[in-house]
């Protein structure tokens, strides 16, 4: 009977280490989710969807024309 005894002590503490470990590790993840986010949140904070210069936006350079003349070239060539 003693030895039955034993058995079930070792199995409780186990199952109360393996609750722990998974507590732990459980805080560990929720921990990690919450840093990244407020890094997520701080590195957004700066952005402002804004174009840095707008100006040089309104004139097209020749790289970006040769690029639409290949798009269009390629999109009417295929129909």
């Amino acid at each position: 009977m003693l030895c039955g005894e034993g058995m079930a002590d070792g199995q409780n503490i186990i199952s109360v280490l393996l609750s722990m470990s998974a507590g732990l590790l459980i805080w560990v993840l929720l921990r990690l989710r919450q840093k990244r986010r407020q890094k997520i949140i701080f590195e957004t904070e700066d952005y402002s969807g804004n174009a840095r210069n707008p100006q040089s936006l309104e004139e097209p350079d020749a790289n970006a024309l040769a690029e639409l003349d290949k798009l269009l070239t390629e999109r009417f060539d295929s129909e």
